[in-house]
């Protein structure tokens, strides 16, 4: 789309989680400044139950899912908003902010298994 309207975007919006390798992609949009948006951040909840991102959570003293969004918030042009409509949602969302993942964790979670984007 860049390249054949020779205009700018925004941001792109798609599926995007700790269970979804969108590595080129995200690499695509970084290099041309385009915010990734993730649609889906926690995989439909999937993530609430990775054993692998429940054990950062124990270390930090927070959910699987904070830990999944906490991953996707430190990453540079990437913008999630998850779905939430009840208010402990709402809260344990914001909430995700407060977790500190290290080096080891991020290295962790990259070595999760990911089905490859279609």
């Amino acid at each position: 789309m860049v390249e054949e309207i020779k205009a700018p975007i925004a941001c792109n919006q798609i599926e995007y989680h700790a269970m979804l390798d969108q590595t080129k992609v995200a690499r695509y949009l970084a290099a041309k400044s385009i915010p990734l948006v993730p649609y889906c951040p926690l995989a439909q909840g999937r993530v609430a139950t990775d054993e692998t991102l429940i054990a950062i959570g124990r270390k930090h003293n927070a959910s699987a899912a904070q830990v999944a969004l906490k991953w996707l918030l430190d990453q540079d042009g990437v913008a999630a908003i998850p779905k939430a409509s009840r208010a402990e949602s709402q809260q344990a969302n914001l909430d995700a902010l407060k977790v500190k993942l290290d080096d080891d964790d991020r290295k962790v979670i990259a070595r999760c298994p990911r089905t490859n984007a279609v």
